[in-house]
Protein backbone atom coordinates (compact mmCIF):
# COMPACT_ATOMS: atom_id res chain seq x y z
CA UNK A 1 0.00 0.00 0.00
CA UNK A 2 1.29 3.39 -0.87
CA UNK A 3 1.62 5.87 1.98
CA UNK A 4 2.11 9.61 1.64
CA UNK A 5 5.76 10.49 2.07
CA UNK A 6 5.09 14.10 2.70
CA UNK A 7 2.39 16.68 2.33
CA UNK A 8 3.41 18.63 -0.73
CA UNK A 9 2.82 22.05 0.71
CA UNK A 10 4.48 21.59 4.09
CA UNK A 11 7.72 23.52 4.23
CA UNK A 12 6.76 26.06 1.59
CA UNK A 13 7.58 29.63 2.44
CA UNK A 14 5.83 32.74 1.26
CA UNK A 15 7.48 36.06 1.75
CA UNK A 16 7.38 39.58 0.43
CA UNK A 17 10.53 40.92 -1.16
CA UNK A 18 12.02 43.42 1.25
CA UNK A 19 15.36 44.22 2.69
CA UNK A 20 14.03 43.47 6.14
CA UNK A 21 11.89 40.60 7.37
CA UNK A 22 8.49 38.98 7.24
CA UNK A 23 5.32 40.96 6.64
CA UNK A 24 7.06 44.18 5.64
CA UNK A 25 6.01 46.44 2.77
CA UNK A 26 7.04 45.12 -0.64
CA UNK A 27 9.71 46.68 -2.75
CA UNK A 28 8.03 48.71 -5.48
CA UNK A 29 8.90 47.61 -8.99
CA UNK A 30 7.39 48.89 -12.19
CA UNK A 31 6.58 46.07 -14.60
CA UNK A 32 8.53 47.78 -17.37
CA UNK A 33 11.53 48.07 -15.08
CA UNK A 34 11.75 44.43 -14.10
CA UNK A 35 14.99 43.89 -12.31
CA UNK A 36 17.01 40.76 -13.13
CA UNK A 37 17.04 38.04 -10.48
CA UNK A 38 20.20 37.29 -8.52
CA UNK A 39 22.90 35.82 -10.74
CA UNK A 40 22.65 32.41 -9.05
CA UNK A 41 19.06 32.09 -10.27
CA UNK A 42 17.97 31.58 -13.86
CA UNK A 43 14.73 32.61 -15.50
CA UNK A 44 13.11 29.31 -16.45
CA UNK A 45 9.69 30.59 -17.52
CA UNK A 46 8.13 34.04 -17.80
CA UNK A 47 4.38 34.64 -18.20
CA UNK A 48 2.09 37.66 -18.20
CA UNK A 49 -1.03 36.62 -16.31
CA UNK A 50 -3.42 38.43 -13.99
CA UNK A 51 -3.00 36.59 -10.69
CA UNK A 52 -3.75 39.55 -8.39
CA UNK A 53 -7.25 40.24 -9.70
CA UNK A 54 -6.92 43.85 -10.82
CA UNK A 55 -7.73 43.02 -14.42
CA UNK A 56 -4.22 43.75 -15.67
CA UNK A 57 -1.49 41.22 -16.41
CA UNK A 58 1.19 40.66 -13.82
CA UNK A 59 4.72 39.47 -14.54
CA UNK A 60 5.11 35.91 -13.23
CA UNK A 61 8.62 34.48 -13.42
CA UNK A 62 9.76 30.98 -12.49
CA UNK A 63 13.34 31.10 -11.20
CA UNK A 64 15.73 28.25 -10.51
CA UNK A 65 19.18 27.72 -9.05
CA UNK A 66 21.06 24.83 -10.64
CA UNK A 67 22.73 22.15 -8.57
CA UNK A 68 25.85 22.70 -10.71
CA UNK A 69 26.64 24.81 -13.73
CA UNK A 70 26.13 21.90 -16.13
CA UNK A 71 23.36 20.16 -14.16
CA UNK A 72 19.80 19.82 -15.48
CA UNK A 73 18.56 19.80 -11.87
CA UNK A 74 17.39 22.99 -10.15
CA UNK A 75 17.96 22.55 -6.43
CA UNK A 76 16.03 25.71 -5.51
CA UNK A 77 12.90 27.15 -7.12
CA UNK A 78 11.12 30.48 -6.69
CA UNK A 79 8.13 32.09 -8.34
CA UNK A 80 8.28 35.86 -8.55
CA UNK A 81 5.01 37.79 -9.02
CA UNK A 82 5.42 41.44 -9.98
CA UNK A 83 2.32 43.64 -9.90
CA UNK A 84 3.06 46.80 -11.93
CA UNK A 85 -0.16 48.48 -10.77
CA UNK A 86 0.25 48.01 -7.00
CA UNK A 87 4.05 48.15 -7.40
CA UNK A 88 4.53 45.05 -5.29
CA UNK A 89 6.62 41.93 -5.73
CA UNK A 90 5.91 38.60 -4.07
CA UNK A 91 8.05 35.48 -3.95
CA UNK A 92 6.87 31.91 -3.46
CA UNK A 93 9.58 29.38 -2.55
CA UNK A 94 9.26 25.60 -2.79
CA UNK A 95 10.91 23.18 -0.33
CA UNK A 96 12.24 20.90 -3.10
CA UNK A 97 13.95 21.29 -6.45
CA UNK A 98 13.05 19.82 -9.83
CA UNK A 99 13.98 18.90 -13.36
CA UNK A 100 12.23 21.03 -16.02
CA UNK A 101 9.64 22.69 -13.75
CA UNK A 102 6.66 24.40 -15.40
CA UNK A 103 3.89 26.81 -14.39
CA UNK A 104 0.20 26.56 -15.32
CA UNK A 105 -2.49 29.15 -14.71
CA UNK A 106 -6.23 28.78 -14.08
CA UNK A 107 -9.00 29.80 -11.71
CA UNK A 108 -9.33 26.72 -9.52
CA UNK A 109 -11.33 28.20 -6.63
CA UNK A 110 -14.05 30.01 -8.61
CA UNK A 111 -13.09 33.44 -7.28
CA UNK A 112 -12.53 34.94 -10.70
CA UNK A 113 -8.75 35.14 -10.30
CA UNK A 114 -6.13 32.75 -11.65
CA UNK A 115 -3.84 30.76 -9.39
CA UNK A 116 -0.40 29.37 -10.19
CA UNK A 117 0.06 25.60 -10.42
CA UNK A 118 3.71 24.53 -10.39
CA UNK A 119 4.78 21.10 -11.63
CA UNK A 120 8.19 20.04 -10.35
CA UNK A 121 9.36 16.70 -11.84
CA UNK A 122 11.51 14.68 -9.44
CA UNK A 123 13.55 13.06 -12.18
CA UNK A 124 13.25 9.53 -10.83
CA UNK A 125 12.53 6.44 -12.90
CA UNK A 126 8.92 6.47 -11.66
CA UNK A 127 8.28 9.71 -13.55
CA UNK A 128 6.61 11.43 -10.59
CA UNK A 129 6.39 15.14 -9.78
CA UNK A 130 5.76 17.42 -6.84
CA UNK A 131 2.93 19.93 -7.28
CA UNK A 132 2.31 23.30 -5.64
CA UNK A 133 -0.57 25.75 -5.88
CA UNK A 134 -0.06 29.45 -5.14
CA UNK A 135 -2.51 32.36 -4.99
CA UNK A 136 -1.81 36.11 -4.85
CA UNK A 137 -5.26 37.73 -5.07
CA UNK A 138 -5.15 41.39 -4.00
CA UNK A 139 -1.42 40.89 -3.37
CA UNK A 140 -2.20 38.62 -0.43
CA UNK A 141 0.04 35.57 -0.97
CA UNK A 142 -1.38 32.20 0.00
CA UNK A 143 -0.42 28.57 -0.39
CA UNK A 144 -3.33 26.34 -1.34
CA UNK A 145 -3.35 22.56 -0.85
CA UNK A 146 -3.18 20.15 -3.76
CA UNK A 147 -4.91 16.76 -3.88
CA UNK A 148 -3.07 13.90 -2.28
CA UNK A 149 -2.45 10.76 -4.36
CA UNK A 150 -4.97 7.98 -4.05
CA UNK A 151 -4.21 5.12 -1.70
CA UNK A 152 -3.91 2.09 -3.97
CA UNK A 153 -3.23 -1.49 -2.93
CA UNK A 154 -3.41 -4.87 -4.61
CA UNK A 155 -1.70 -8.11 -5.42
CA UNK A 156 -1.18 -10.69 -8.14
CA UNK A 157 -3.46 -13.70 -8.35
CA UNK A 158 -3.41 -17.07 -10.10
CA UNK A 159 -4.18 -17.21 -13.82
CA UNK A 160 -2.25 -14.01 -14.65
CA UNK A 161 -4.52 -11.59 -12.85
CA UNK A 162 -3.92 -8.64 -10.51
CA UNK A 163 -6.40 -6.87 -8.24
CA UNK A 164 -6.30 -3.13 -7.53
CA UNK A 165 -8.25 -1.51 -4.69
CA UNK A 166 -8.68 2.24 -4.31
CA UNK A 167 -9.23 3.09 -0.65
CA UNK A 168 -10.93 6.43 -1.28
CA UNK A 169 -13.69 4.94 -3.44
CA UNK A 170 -13.77 1.36 -2.14
CA UNK A 171 -13.56 0.13 -5.72
CA UNK A 172 -11.68 -3.05 -6.63
CA UNK A 173 -10.68 -3.80 -10.21
CA UNK A 174 -9.23 -7.11 -11.44
CA UNK A 175 -6.82 -6.80 -14.35
CA UNK A 176 -6.33 -9.59 -16.85
CA UNK A 177 -2.58 -9.79 -17.48
CA UNK A 178 -2.63 -12.91 -19.60
CA UNK A 179 -1.08 -10.95 -22.48
CA UNK A 180 2.08 -10.93 -20.32
CA UNK A 181 1.96 -14.68 -19.75
CA UNK A 182 5.15 -15.48 -21.63
CA UNK A 183 7.36 -12.91 -19.93
CA UNK A 184 5.95 -13.74 -16.48
CA UNK A 185 6.55 -17.45 -16.96
CA UNK A 186 10.10 -16.81 -18.25
CA UNK A 187 10.88 -14.65 -15.21
CA UNK A 188 9.53 -17.15 -12.71
CA UNK A 189 6.54 -15.10 -11.59
CA UNK A 190 4.10 -17.80 -12.66
CA UNK A 191 4.45 -21.51 -13.33
CA UNK A 192 1.70 -22.99 -15.49
CA UNK A 193 -0.61 -20.13 -14.46
CA UNK A 194 0.06 -20.53 -10.74
CA UNK A 195 1.62 -17.65 -8.85
CA UNK A 196 5.02 -18.77 -7.57
CA UNK A 197 5.17 -16.30 -4.65
CA UNK A 198 3.18 -13.36 -3.32
CA UNK A 199 3.51 -10.17 -5.38
CA UNK A 200 2.12 -6.82 -4.23
CA UNK A 201 1.50 -4.06 -6.77
CA UNK A 202 3.60 -0.89 -6.58
CA UNK A 203 1.59 2.34 -6.97
CA UNK A 204 3.40 5.64 -7.53
CA UNK A 205 2.51 9.18 -6.58
CA UNK A 206 1.19 11.64 -9.16
CA UNK A 207 3.04 11.82 -12.44
CA UNK A 208 0.37 14.16 -13.78
CA UNK A 209 -1.82 16.74 -12.06
CA UNK A 210 -3.17 18.91 -14.83
CA UNK A 211 -5.86 21.61 -15.07
CA UNK A 212 -9.01 20.70 -16.98
CA UNK A 213 -12.23 22.65 -17.45
CA UNK A 214 -14.81 19.88 -17.69
CA UNK A 215 -17.82 22.18 -17.36
CA UNK A 216 -16.39 24.84 -19.66
CA UNK A 217 -17.26 27.52 -17.14
CA UNK A 218 -13.78 28.99 -16.74
CA UNK A 219 -13.20 27.17 -13.44
CA UNK A 220 -10.62 24.42 -13.59
CA UNK A 221 -10.65 21.02 -11.98
CA UNK A 222 -7.56 18.84 -11.60
CA UNK A 223 -6.91 15.52 -13.27
CA UNK A 224 -4.31 13.31 -11.61
CA UNK A 225 -2.58 10.22 -12.95
CA UNK A 226 -0.72 7.58 -10.96
CA UNK A 227 1.24 4.76 -12.54
CA UNK A 228 0.97 1.28 -11.01
CA UNK A 229 3.81 -1.20 -11.47
CA UNK A 230 3.73 -4.95 -11.07
CA UNK A 231 6.69 -7.27 -10.55
CA UNK A 232 9.23 -4.57 -11.45
CA UNK A 233 9.25 -0.81 -11.86
CA UNK A 234 9.38 -1.24 -15.64
CA UNK A 235 6.35 -3.53 -15.52
CA UNK A 236 3.60 -0.90 -15.75
CA UNK A 237 0.25 -2.66 -15.43
CA UNK A 238 -2.19 0.25 -14.99
CA UNK A 239 -2.76 3.97 -14.72
CA UNK A 240 -5.20 5.33 -12.17
CA UNK A 241 -6.81 8.63 -13.11
CA UNK A 242 -8.46 10.79 -10.47
CA UNK A 243 -10.63 13.87 -10.95
CA UNK A 244 -10.78 16.61 -8.32
CA UNK A 245 -12.88 19.72 -7.75
CA UNK A 246 -12.26 22.57 -5.31
CA UNK A 247 -14.89 22.82 -2.58
CA UNK A 248 -14.46 26.00 -0.49
CA UNK A 249 -11.29 24.99 1.35
CA UNK A 250 -10.14 21.66 -0.05
CA UNK A 251 -10.21 19.31 -3.02
CA UNK A 252 -12.98 16.75 -3.32
CA UNK A 253 -12.54 13.55 -5.32
CA UNK A 254 -15.17 13.33 -8.06
CA UNK A 255 -14.27 9.95 -9.51
CA UNK A 256 -11.39 7.56 -10.17
CA UNK A 257 -10.78 5.48 -13.29
CA UNK A 258 -8.42 2.49 -13.67
CA UNK A 259 -6.93 2.14 -17.14
CA UNK A 260 -4.98 -1.03 -18.00
CA UNK A 261 -1.57 -0.34 -19.51
CA UNK A 262 -0.32 -1.80 -22.73
CA UNK A 263 2.37 -4.44 -22.34
CA UNK A 264 5.94 -3.25 -22.90
CA UNK A 265 7.27 -6.42 -21.28
CA UNK A 266 10.61 -4.96 -20.22
CA UNK A 267 11.52 -7.07 -17.22
CA UNK A 268 15.11 -7.40 -16.16
CA UNK A 269 17.32 -7.71 -13.12
CA UNK A 270 16.07 -4.44 -11.57
CA UNK A 271 13.12 -6.08 -9.88
CA UNK A 272 11.30 -4.99 -6.78
CA UNK A 273 13.09 -2.45 -4.60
Amino acid sequence: MWTNKRVGMIGCFVWMLTGAGWGQGALALEGRDVQPPPTVFEQIQIKRQDVTGDGRPDFVTLLGKRFAADSPYFEHLKIMVQDPVAKKTTFFTTPYGAYQPEMFFCDFTGGGVQQILLQAPTGGSAGTSEFYLFADKDNKPAILPVPQPLTISGSYQDHYKASLTIKETGETVVLDLSHRKKIYEENGVYKNGKLVSSVEVMPNTFSVLMPIDENRDGICELKGEQRVSGVANADTIAYVESYWKWDKTSWKLQRAVVRKAECRCLLGSNNRP
